[in-house]
């Protein structure tokens, strides 16, 4: 009898468990969709109230606060607040509640959408549904076809962040972990503003399980040994890729690894196929220590070199599938190369900015066993094998300054808190400040490590990196931040007003013409990376739905700006924002929606909440 009780009591406590689980990934879909759809759309056309007051409707949204927070499990102390959503073309409302709402309009929802047709009940939806509606509504208003691959991408989304839910270990417990990787490990959620955040086509779940950070993964490299003829390799410093390779996994074969994920891929390949017919190519196996993923989940950090390897995953996270093109990788080294020379003369201007360089590059080139027809196949098994190493931060100044990447920092946790107000409220209570006072000083630290950086490199040195939060490594003296480390030079930009062909002659002209970016172009890249992805989302959490201070923090970010032109030099792009002028954001949604390359991303300018400060 007992033991049937047991059994009852672990059956219904798996079932809650699993509901609850489906529960959060699902809120975490809605959450990503519906803040990218009214970033991108419903701002603009003027159809979302955010603060909705409307009689019609159901009762569920009639409770007070406390009787809301009592049936949610997403309860915060702030006001709720009912946010609408009209479709009109499509006869469609939307009605949910939210606990936050930025100035921006970014918004933390907490509980389930509710969808009303014209002549029809109210009646909640699951975030299948909501999907559904919201990309035929595109469709219809574009005038295109229904996107089903995002729908897809969609739901994979959800049932993989369920999987992790499920399956991760906790990182913020984990033991023998540095601050870096923890953190690296610890995006549950993963990017705020995207439709399908955590979507991974072209992997089970199996594999997910076995090299995923968000489950605290480590896992062997697979190494194939290959003929010395087929090593394709650059760096500009002293220790060429085979070197590196070689610290990784000690060997007297010449070995050459790719990520797990990738053999598959690689297999198949015609002149891969034909290499070990020949014996030249031969597949080992998994050898060597474990690497641990990061954030980027193709980059993997050896702790044995203290350096990171970012391989070709043919795999597609967010809005690209992860592969290696040989320019891509040429760029990303010459860049560090062109990069280093104005390090020290930075340092002047930046004490607290660092940047990763990314000195060396390898890939596997099979051209020379390629006949006629097999031409195509060179540069797919060159992608297949590609690799970009990047340094590590040294071990010294890990321990000086225990950093940690900025994405896990501006992110909630399994239970909805947000990881930095916790930090500070202990904080806080350590140096007998109130938050609020806190939470501004550890603000104003955040925009004096990044800010001059940032600005330094691109408007004085014409280089315009991505310091968007999976970017940006954080590192703290005293709990606040101290230093900034900037990386993925593969994705940095140069203003050709700075850089001449002539001074990029070592770039072949398929890598210079793709790092080369008009200004306009470059400042829609700095303003959204720095201002919306990061500095706006750490704003977003810091403030915790209080409007006093986010308000305060948003004039702290002016303050930094208006400070670093008085130090350095005025900018009209600079002096626009402090004007109140729109602030450009990139679009994820239309991005997908659209199937386009993430490179031909286009941008929806956002009211800029420092017009409506500086009215006041």
């Amino acid at each position: 009898m007992s033991t049937q009780l047991h059994d009852i009591n672990t059956s219904t406590s798996n079932k809650y468990k699993n509901e609850v689980n489906q529960r959060l990934s699902e809120m975490n879909a809605v959450m990503c969709l519906l803040n990218c759809y009214i970033r991108e759309y419903a701002l603009g056309k003027g159809e979302v109230i955010l603060d909705d007051h409307q009689a019609d409707a159901p009762a569920l949204f009639k409770m007070t606060s406390n009787d809301f927070n009592k049936a949610d499990n997403f309860n915060n102390a702030n006001e709720h607040r009912r946010i609408r959503l009209q479709f009109p073309e499509s006869n469609a409302v939307i009605l949910i509640k939210a606990d936050q709402v930025s100035l921006l309009g970014r918004v933390r929802f907490v509980n389930q959408a509710y969808l009303k047709h014209q002549g029809l009940a109210w009646h909640p939806i699951d975030a299948s549904t909501l999907a559904r509606l919201i990309v035929e509504h595109l469709a219809l208003v574009m005038a295109t076809d229904v996107n089903t691959e995002l729908l897809e991408q969609i739901q994979n989304s959800i049932n993989i962040t369920r999987l992790f839910i499920e399956n991760g270990n906790h990182a913020d417990e984990a033991t023998g972990y540095s601050s870096l990787i923890k953190s690296e490990q610890s995006l549950l959620w993963g990017h705020a503003m995207h439709p399908a955040p955590k979507s991974r086509d072209g992997v089970t779940f199996d594999q997910l399980i076995s090299c995923s950070p968000e489950v605290q993964a480590q896992f062997p490299l697979y190494w194939f040994k290959i003929a010395p003829q087929f090593l394709k390799q650059m760096s500009c410093d002293e220790f060429p890729p085979a070197d590196l390779i070689g610290q990784v996994n000690p060997t007297d074969e010449l070995l050459y690894p790719c990520h797990p994920w990738e053999v598959e891929t690689i297999l198949k390949q015609p002149l891969v196929k034909k290499a070990i017919k020949a014996g030249l190519i031969f597949g080992v196996g998994t050898l060597g220590k474990n690497v641990f993923p990061t954030s980027s989940v193709r980059t993997v950090y050896c702790e044995k070199t203290n350096s990171f390897m970012k391989f070709s995953i043919h795999v597609r996270l967010t809005n690209c599938v992860r592969k290696n093109a040989w320019y891509e990788l040429e760029s990303a080294v010459q860049l560090s190369k062109l990069i280093k020379p104005h390090t020290q003369q930075a340092k002047e201007h930046c004490p607290k900015f660092s940047v990763m360089q990314e000195p060396a590059a390898s890939t596997l080139d099979l051209s020379s066993i390629a006949s006629p027809d097999e031409q195509d196949n060179i540069k797919e098994v060159i992608e297949c094998f590609g690799i970009l190493y990047r340094d590590g931060i040294s071990h010294e100044l890990q321990q000086q300054y225990q950093p940690e990447m900025a994405g896990a920092l501006f992110a909630w946790d399994k239970k909805g808190d947000s990881i930095c107000v916790k930090r500070i409220e202990v904080l806080a209570t350590q140096k007998k400040l109130d938050y609020d006072a806190l939470a501004s000083q550890w603000f104003e630290a955040y925009l004096d490590a990044l800010l001059p950086g940032v600005f330094h490199y691109f408007f004085d040195l014409g280089i315009a990196f991505e310091p968007h939060l999976q970017n940006t490594v954080v590192g703290f003296e005293n709990g606040l931040p101290a230093h900034i480390w900037l990386r993925d030079l593969e994705g940095t930009k140069l203003m050709q007003s700075h850089w001449p062909e002539q001074s990029l002659t070592e770039m072949s002209e398929r890598a210079r013409s793709s790092v080369y970016y008009t200004r306009e172009l470059g400042w829609n890249r700095i303003a959204y990376c720095t201002l919306i992805n990061n500095v706006s989302e750490a704003i977003f959490h810091l403030a915790n739905g209080h409007r006093a201070l986010e308000s305060t923090l948003w004039l702290v970010l002016a303050e930094a700006v208006k400070n670093w032109q008085i130090k350095e030099e005025a900018q009209p792009e600079l002096q626009g924002f402090l004007r109140g002028e729109a602030i450009p954001s990139k679009n994820n949604l239309t991005t997908r929606l659209l199937k386009h390359a993430d490179s031909l991303s286009s941008y929806t300018n956002l009211p800029n909440p420092l017009l409506q400060l500086l009215e006041k």
